[in-house]
């Protein structure tokens, strides 16, 4: 199972996707994916909520922008923008203003970054609900966004569920 790790390189921190493999000599970390550099925030304990209910991604976008207006983002042509960081609804990305360097915003114990929330927008139910609540909890937690039963349980309600044919292709 991969997971976010924190590395400090010259007294700065990058975010990397890892991943726990045994070898020969014990168990290592390969590293899968470079997430970007690290900046760190402090959410305030209230966060006002907006969220949009029409679809998946309109959901996690609305709850990622109400994050960042939290944080003191402000809203510049299209784009959320704080001291040279930009997160782009378009994308879904996020990165400093004119590169395409990525980074990650650490808050709570979750990172948010373009990883998290492509995984949150991924997301499809499974046939065991149990194992999809457990997982669809996971990830909301390590993008580091607060959410309520309710708002969970509605977002969980916005999702498809596989055809029997997407089943026929994940059994093959």
């Amino acid at each position: 199972m991969a997971y976010v790790r924190i590395k400090k390189i010259q007294n700065q921190e990058y975010a990397y996707l890892v991943e726990s493999i045994t070898t020969e000599k014990g168990p290592r970390q390969k590293v899968k994916q470079y997430l970007g550099k690290v900046q760190r925030y402090v959410l305030p304990d209230e966060i006002e909520k907006n969220l949009r209910l029409d679809d998946k991604r309109e959901f996690v976008i609305s709850l990622v922008e109400s994050h960042l207006k939290a944080l003191g983002f402000t809203i510049q042509d299209k784009y959320y923008e704080q001291n040279g960081l930009v997160f782009s609804a378009t994308d879904c990305s996020f990165r400093k203003k004119k590169t395409t360097k990525e980074i990650v915003l650490t808050f709570e114990q979750g990172y948010l970054c373009t990883f998290t929330i492509q995984r949150l927008l991924s997301f499809t139910k499974s046939k065991d609900f149990n194992q999809d609540a457990y997982a669809l909890a996971k990830y909301f937690l390590e993008a580091g966004l607060q959410i309520s039963k309710e708002e969970f349980v509605k977002f969980y309600s916005l999702l498809r569920t596989p055809s029997r044919s997407t089943w026929l292709c994940i059994g093959k």
